[in-house]
């Protein structure tokens, strides 16, 4: 079915699905049933977790680059397809084989095929991430939706407060996050995606596992938080799809007016670029 936005109704879903490291095919086949059942109720897109067509958890170079795929893969293709024939949009992530490259990626995908891609720019040391080379693309990376703008980042960029204000400034709507917390990250749940929200003033859409890989065990929490910090959805650690119906409209909205002429915050006209120099001065080694 085809869903047109409402000021009040686009609807969006996070997938707290499972990923088999050892299977794309399933992973792949997996993401379409979800986008297919997601369709059936009214989602216009479906964020899905970070790595979720091809696992994360490897152990050198040479398993992750055997594990990654290209964007230009068959079976991105399959999602692509799945995506027209059901009037939806997902982001999907991955590894993806880049030729001499490896990197943690993200692909906005609907029908009309890949509509943005994200490489990971913030790389913990840990799992694939010890291993795939960094993003380093300085292209836009908001895509353009039908229903709004949509821009991405992935997992740990969420500690680094300038990845969501550029995603905000090139004038995103919600910004979608696959990821991989691991137990033990209530902090980044319970915290720092409201606070991320609230400062940008936009939408964030998380999408975690609540399974396991190599021994690691994810938390799930997957969630939608609103422009105000109000949280729209939380998955706990139950698999399936959580959803929340969002108003774009709210998160173009950078100036609140409490009191007209009087109580006035201009969040993003409010900014002084010109005095956060120390903020885009490299660190010294070490640091």
């Amino acid at each position: 079915m085809t869903c047109s936005p409402t000021a009040s109704g686009v609807q969006v879903g996070v997938a707290q699905i499972s990923v088999d490291r050892t299977d794309v095919d399933a992973n792949v086949d997996r993401v379409i049933e979800t986008l297919r059942a997601a369709a059936a109720s009214g989602h216009q897109l479906v964020v899905f977790p970070e790595c979720v067509l091809t696992g994360y958890l490897f152990g050198s170079r040479a398993e992750t680059r055997a594990a990654a795929i290209s964007s230009a893969d068959a079976r991105i293709g399959r999602i692509v397809r799945a995506c027209a024939e059901h009037s939806v949009h997902a982001v999907v992530g991955l590894l993806e084989d880049a030729g001499e490259q490896v990197y943690n990626s993200a692909l906005v995908l609907g029908p009309t095929g890949v509509l943005g891609r994200y490489r990971k720019q913030h790389l913990p040391y840990l799992g694939a991430d010890r291993f795939v080379d960094p993003g380093a693309d300085g292209a836009p990376r908001v895509a353009d939706t039908p229903f709004g703008r949509v821009g991405v980042m992935i997992c740990f960029d969420l500690r680094f407060p300038e990845s969501a204000r550029e995603l905000a400034l090139q004038g995103a709507d919600l910004i979608a996050m696959p990821t991989n917390w691991p137990m033990g990250s209530d902090m980044l749940a319970d915290h720092m995606t409201r606070v991320r929200a609230l400062e940008n003033l936009v939408y964030l859409a998380v999408a975690d596992r609540a399974d396991s890989e190599a021994g690691t065990r994810f938390m799930g929490r997957s969630q939608i938080i609103a422009p105000t910090g109000e949280v729209l959805a939380d998955a706990g650690q139950d698999e399936g799809l959580f959803w929340a119906a969002i108003d774009v409209q709210a998160a173009r909205t950078k100036r609140l007016i409490r009191k007209p002429g009087e109580f006035e915050l201009p969040v993003f006209a409010g900014r002084r670029p010109e005095m956060y120099g120390e903020l885009t001065r490299p660190m010294a080694p070490g640091h």
